[in-house]
């Protein structure tokens, strides 16, 4: 029986590329032999550091029960549009706590998964460096419905990040390397 850290990595496992660990950013990064690589190139991601479960909710509330303390997790985090994959073992523990805003998880079971990856962090992931339609547009030097089509069209890699569920966001490496293999295509063969 596996514990319940390995039980979370295990569900955490991508189907659609099996040789990886994770997949994160819109399957823009993945984590092979404890790497972070960029999938449209294999190269590592300057700069990456695992984010571990344990350091993802190291800042949730906490409170004390009759048998034990909990952490208190945003039940929009276990369902709906928000819902992060990572908290999937926790959906039982939702309807327990009826209407509740938030669900409680016992400190325990954290504990048991603090160490399993759950993401990557690295500097060209901050927010402020992320770039928008527009910024790609101005970069590319096209106009931003053209960058806007492409995105409709799955013609560019998909946004590692999306603000207020509606503005999708890139990275600058994830941009480049797609602007660059674009390039290569549409050069004439001499």
């Amino acid at each position: 029986m596996l514990d319940a850290g390995a039980e979370l990595e295990a569900a955490l496992r991508p189907l659609t590329w099996p040789d990886a660990e994770l997949v994160v950013g819109g399957g823009n990064y993945l984590r092979m032999g404890g790497t972070w690589v960029y999938t449209a190139t294999r190269q590592p991601v300057p700069g990456a550091e695992d984010v571990t479960f344990g350091r993802r909710y190291a800042g949730a509330p906490r409170a004390s029960r009759e048998d034990g303390e909990v952490v208190l997790l945003d039940r929009d985090w276990l369902e709906g549009p928000d819902a992060r994959p990572e908290l999937r073992w926790c959906i039982p523990l939702a309807t327990l706590g009826g209407a509740s805003a938030t669900v409680e998880v016992p400190v325990d079971e954290v504990v048991a998964r603090s160490a399993v990856v759950v993401g990557l962090w690295a500097p060209e992931l901050d927010p402020a460096a992320l770039l928008t339609a527009s910024a790609i547009a101005r970069l590319l030097g096209v106009t931003r419905s053209t960058v806007n089509a492409y995105h409709a069209r799955q013609q560019m890699p998909p946004p590692v990040a999306t603000l207020n569920q509606r503005v999708p966001l890139w990275t600058r490496p994830v941009i480049d390397h797609w602007a660059a293999r674009q390039t290569r295509r549409r050069r004439p063969a001499l």
